[in-house]
């Protein structure tokens, strides 16, 4: 059974109308969201405030989600293959088994995140922020890591080790 609040803000995300999408977040705050399988992909919702939502299963590929508020949201096993992530803020997140290959990740914060097992391949990463992410087992091959900040993360299993 559907709910009609969150069917509301679902709609104004799929329409990429974000100023309108904060204005409703910011009135139904404590309304706990869950948008697992929804596809959001060639979406430009940057900037929306998207903390504490669960997008499990989703996929955002080709999106562009510049700026976009994910703090503690759950993310797990979701697509976000070639989409510019530029300036998000993704921290105490969980996304495991996710996909961020190809992806633009220039100065994202992913500080305290879980990204155990996430592929970061052919990313662009500048002034990306990984403070006490779990980093365990993903995939950064080929990607430098003086162009990002590292500082206590987990790195076991990483080819940056």
């Amino acid at each position: 059974m559907s709910d009609p609040k969150q069917d509301e803000g679902l709609m104004l995300l799929r329409e990429e109308q974000i100023s309108e999408f904060n204005q409703w977040r910011m009135k139904n705050l404590t309304l706990k969201l869950d948008f697992t399988g929804e596809d959001f992909s060639n979406k430009d919702i940057s900037n929306a405030y998207l903390n504490g939502i669960t997008f499990t299963g989703c996929n955002f590929s080709n999106s562009i989600v510049n700026g976009t508020n994910f703090v503690q949201a759950n993310l797990s096993n979701t697509d976000f293959e070639s989409s510019d992530m530029s300036g998000a803020l993704i921290m105490y997140a969980v996304l495991k088994d996710s996909n961020l290959s190809k992806s633009q990740l220039s100065n994202t914060n992913f500080m305290w995140s879980d990204l155990q097992n996430v592929d970061f391949r052919q990313s662009n990463m500048y002034k990306t922020i990984f403070v006490e992410a779990n980093l365990s087992n993903a995939n950064t091959e080929g990607l430098d890591k003086n162009n990002a900040y590292l500082k206590y993360a987990k790195l076991n299993g990483t080819t940056w080790e």
